[in-house]
């Protein structure tokens, strides 16, 4: 400025400023009477602040003299380069330049609290390592270990997406293959009837034995059958016929076994998933009581009997109980006893001169009524035999279903061979009838017996239209039928349940020209299956096409075989089996 030509003296430089300017509210009024913690300038817990800040800011109570003094002597400067302008401005520069000056000295800041700062050394220390002192005000999560916390937390987030998706991955490997409806167990299903004594002899006494059928439970089991009927254990009455008349319904013919070989094998009956059925012979049971005798005595029995595993009888000769009160009350205790999953199965004679009355109010408790249809018939016999039998059953889920038996066919010499010819496709005609299929351990003998004569004669069945030979066996189709049937609900569903009433799912055809009986089985959203048997003893040729167009041929061993109905040939005593297609 001596450059210039100003003069530097003091007495120049300073410029008076009115009193109410220097006296300016922020600093003679309203700090002095505000405490430290509603500052805006100053945190309450000063111990939260770093360091730095308060060895550095303006506010800090660390600032010494020297520190003043130069901010002092800077404001100085400013103010004598503010007046060197000369001009009005520079003056009111002037004058808020020396109001932030005492706004930002230590003195008027003398009455704020400081209560937590400290200038030791060792605790400067302290807060540059992190170790931060808490106050009361401090939530108790700032001390958490939060370095653990996460670690921890991502590992639980992982293992939480890992179990889902295990879950998932199990799900969606037990998920069934298929989702066909359910029924009862011995609805739709397959049982096969023995006779005990003409089964496998275990103990070398020339007699079939229960002991024999434990050893063949295995055989059963790969059947797919539902239940194994035993049609007479009991000792025989006057007239030796053990099927009807049994002396005692719980007494056991000791060539057969005894009380603890039928609770044997209905402990590993039910292991494979197999039910014990017995056929309780009555008519000599009736004919010597009372009905009020007859009540009680076949009310004994089933619960004996069921205490040895039993889940299923069969009651012949009801049909000798001429009254129908005593009949129909009879029938309802039974049934209370043997409860909802056991089943109670009776012959179709007992509605021989009934009122459809009379029929419904015996069917109330009746799970199952024996047809039998005889193998000698043709298929215009065969078809109306099985249409008067479903006609007369009621339609729907929890009601009467029909239980279909063939007639039993001996395999010795002294029948027609046209007999054991008509077994097998009859077999198979049978396992596409809606309801349940039973079958005669003796009738698959005789299908054995007969593929072994024609081995013996050198005369094989054909089951290709291109005349190749099936090297199968006709009982092996039979087992495949079984499991087609199992999983089929086409066939094991004897009806559709529609939104306002149950409708069947059957029809029952015979060909005009030919010894033909067509079977067709549907069920929604499902293939529809249809059963071709020829009971005539030459090769027919047919066209079906005006009723089916092609599908796919059921029961091969090799590839399948597309089938079309313009020109279908059928082979003598066979059946065909098709899946048609949609």
């Amino acid at each position: 400025m001596d450059n210039m030509g100003i003069s530097t003296e003091p007495s120049f430089l300073e410029v008076e400023l009115p009193q109410t300017l220097l006296e300016s509210p922020s600093t003679s009024t309203f700090l002095p009477d505000e405490e430290a913690s509603v500052c805006p300038l100053l945190h309450s817990n000063n111990s939260a602040l770093d360091p730095v800040l308060l060895s550095s800011h303006p506010l800090s109570p660390n600032i010494v003299a020297n520190d003043i003094t130069s901010s002092n002597i800077s404001n100085t400067d400013c103010k004598a380069e503010t007046s060197s302008s000369g001009s009005s401005d520079g003056i009111a520069m002037d004058a808020m330049e020396s109001t932030s000056t005492n706004l930002f000295n230590k003195v008027n800041y003398h009455h704020l609290q400081n209560n937590n700062i400290t200038t030791n050394q060792a605790s400067n220390n302290h807060f540059l390592n992190g170790n931060r002192r808490q106050s009361k005000e401090t939530p108790n999560f700032v001390s958490w270990n939060w370095p653990i916390i996460r670690k921890c937390t991502f590992f639980l987030f992982i293992s939480g997406i890992m179990a889902m998706c295990s879950i998932v991955i199990v799900n969606i490997a037990t998920m069934p293959k298929v989702c066909n409806p359910k029924i009862s167990w011995y609805r739709g299903s397959v049982f096969y009837e023995i006779n005990p004594a003409a089964f496998i002899d275990s103990d070398h006494d020339q007699i079939g034995d229960i002991g024999g059928i434990i050893n063949r439970i295995e055989y059963f089991a790969n059947m797919d059958i539902s239940g194994l009927r035993l049609n007479s254990i009991f000792p025989s009455g006057p007239s030796n016929d053990r099927h009807i008349n049994g002396s005692s319904l719980i007494t056991i013919r000791p060539e057969l076994g005894s009380f603890s070989s039928v609770r044997n094998l209905a402990n590993i009956l039910h292991s494979h998933n197999i039910n014990l059925l017995l056929d309780l012979p009555l008519q000599q049971v009736i004919a010597a009581r009372s009905e009020k005798e007859v009540l009680d005595v076949v009310s004994e029995s089933l619960e004996y009997w069921i205490d040895q595993g039993v889940n299923g009888f069969y009651l012949k000769g009801l049909d000798s109980l001429k009254n129908n009160a005593a009949l129909s009350m009879c029938l309802s205790s039974w049934k209370r006893i043997l409860g909802k999953n056991r089943v109670l199965i009776v012959e179709e004679s007992i509605f021989k001169d009934k009122s459809k009355s009379e029929i419904s109010l015996l069917l109330d408790d009746i799970d199952l009524v024996d047809v039998v249809l005889n193998v000698e018939n043709n298929a215009i016999q065969m078809k109306e035999r099985i249409q008067v039998a479903l006609n007369k059953m009621p339609i729907g889920e929890e009601v009467t279903w029909v239980q279909w038996s063939l007639s039993e066919v001996k395999s010795d010499n002294s029948l027609p061979s046209s007999n054991l010819e008509r077994i097998f496709p009859a077999t198979i005609m049978q396992l596409t009838l809606p309801g349940t299929t039973n079958i005669l351990h003796t009738n698959e003998v005789a299908i054995a017996q007969n593929n072994k004569n024609r081995l013996l004669t050198d005369q094989v069945i054909q089951h290709s239209d291109d005349g190749a030979t099936d090297q199968q066996t006709d009982s092996e189709m039979v087992h495949r039928m079984i499991s087609l049937r199992e999983r089929s609900p086409a066939i094991y569903k004897s009806f559709i349940c529609k939104s306002d009433s149950n409708k069947q799912n059957t029809q029952i055809l015979a060909h005009s020209s030919a010894d033909i009986l067509i079977v067709v089985r549907n069920y929604p959203r499902k293939n529809s299956l249809v059963s071709v048997t020829n009971f005539g003893s030459t090769k027919v040729t047919v066209n079906l096409s005006s009723k089916f167009y092609s599908g796919i041929r059921m029961l091969m061993t090799e590839t399948d075989e597309k089938i079309y109905f313009e020109r279908l040939k059928m082979f003598a005593y066979d059946t065909v089996v098709v899946k048609l297609d949609k």
